[in-house]
């Protein structure tokens, strides 16, 4: 992964301009969010319906604490029906809409309260305002929706003041109001964009140390410690569902000369090389990896034996066939095995190095498979097995 890449891949808003980055990420920040997103909004809900306390002392028209009393009510039974439901949201994208909903709901249904009121505290409704607001950036949620909501309550709040409370208070105090609730929308607004950029620095740097942890530094191809440890996963799932699973080793044929005649740098180069043409000439889903030095190991999912045998040939004629600038043409030996029926791994990898070593053994530059019958016989093949007879694998 390049680093400076990604990193100048994060958009003003700190969302990564990938947008299937974006949403990995934000499935990983909202899964292990769901129980303190749970949380906020039982405790908002029960914050909005603990409001109708002072509403019963100082609104003396009945009527009016009723609507009042509805308007809480449905909203905190919403609330509760919400969170329960949160933990059955398969795609955080539908659930961050369904978070913005509550949102624009929860403002909503305290413009409707604020005008109700008979005669509004116009400092109380204001706290009101930052209250709601500085929730709405503490729940997670794309930075664009928090800021979307808290601008829509900030102008329906301050609209709604011009016109309800123009008799009551003076215009220097609704501009003082509106200075202060806007300062501190601009500073969460702010502060929440940095939190948002360098969550996903954070995102990125752990993800960067993950594939180091698992990746060859040179070649790039899956390092041996994670070849050990996808190679005995997908021996226990072949051998539990019984489907097909082939092992190639292979490696360069005189890489030893060729570092000792043109230099190290040469031979890193040539390796980078094979590893591409390798990847040209394999499925998505084959698992390639450098065992080390200039040894590799290819483990082929749902792939018989001949299959893998002629993938062997092909390859050994692409790098036969590509030359490597001054070195000229490079040959590779390859092995080939398939797992037998409930074989444990060692046996099944022993197969295949057996079979490289035979490879060598031969003359270099050939493909040779080991059977499990032969292993037992312990037969030494000292032939090169032919070029299969040409035949259509699917998804090469």
């Amino acid at each position: 992964m390049n680093r400076e890449k990604e990193t100048a891949g994060l958009i003003v808003c700190g969302e990564f301009q990938d947008r299937k980055l974006e949403q990995e990420f934000f499935n990983v920040e909202i899964g292990s969010s769901l129980k303190y997103v749970r949380t906020i909004l039982i405790m908002a809900g029960t914050l909005f319906l603990l409001f109708l306390i002072p509403d019963y002392f100082m609104i003396e028209n009945k009527q009016i604490f009723y609507k009042i009393l509805l308007t809480r009510s449905v909203f905190f039974i919403l609330v509760l029906l919400f969170s329960r439901r949160i933990q059955y949201f398969k795609n955080c994208y539908s659930l961050v809409y369904w978070i913005t909903a509550f949102e624009i709901l929860a403002s909503v249904s305290f413009l409707f309260i604020c005008y109700s009121y008979e005669t509004p505290t116009y400092l109380l409704q204001s706290f009101g305002v930052v209250l709601i607001m500085l929730i709405v950036f503490w729940v997670p949620n794309r930075w664009i929706n928090m800021v979307l909501v808290s601008a829509g309550l900030i102008t329906g709040f301050f609209v709604f003041s011009i016109f309800h409370f123009r008799e009551t208070i003076t215009s220097t105090e609704i501009s003082a109001a509106a200075f202060y609730v806007l300062l501190i929308a601009i500073m969460s607004s702010i502060f929440s964009c940095k939190i948002n950029y360098f969550k996903r620095l954070q995102y990125l740097h752990g993800k960067q140390l993950l594939e180091l942890s698992a990746t060859d530094p040179l070649t790039g191809v899956y390092n041996r410690a994670k070849f050990d440890k996808e190679f005995k996963r997908w021996v226990a799932i072949s051998n539990r569902y019984h489907t097909p699973l082939s092992l190639i080793i292979f490696d360069l044929d005189d890489l030893k000369r060729i570092n000792d005649s043109y230099g190290h740098l040469v031979g890193d180069q040539i390796l980078i090389v094979v590893t591409r043409i390798i990847r040209n000439a394999i499925r998505e889903t084959d698992l390639l990896a450098r065992w080390g030095g200039d040894e590799f190991m290819l483990l082929l999912a749902n792939t018989k034996e001949q299959e893998a045998v002629q993938l062997a040939h092909r390859i050994r004629k692409l790098i036969a066939g590509h030359k490597f600038g001054e070195v000229g043409h490079v040959s590779g030996s390859f092995g080939v095995a398939m797992l037998a029926g409930n074989e444990d791994f060692k046996s099944f990898f022993c197969r295949a190095d057996q079979a490289l070593y035979l490879a060598k053994k031969a003359g270099k530059n050939q493909v040779m498979q080991v059977t499990v019958e032969e292993q037992d016989r312990g037969v030494n093949q000292t032939e090169s097995i032919k070029d299969p007879v040409p035949f259509i694998v699917s998804n090469r």
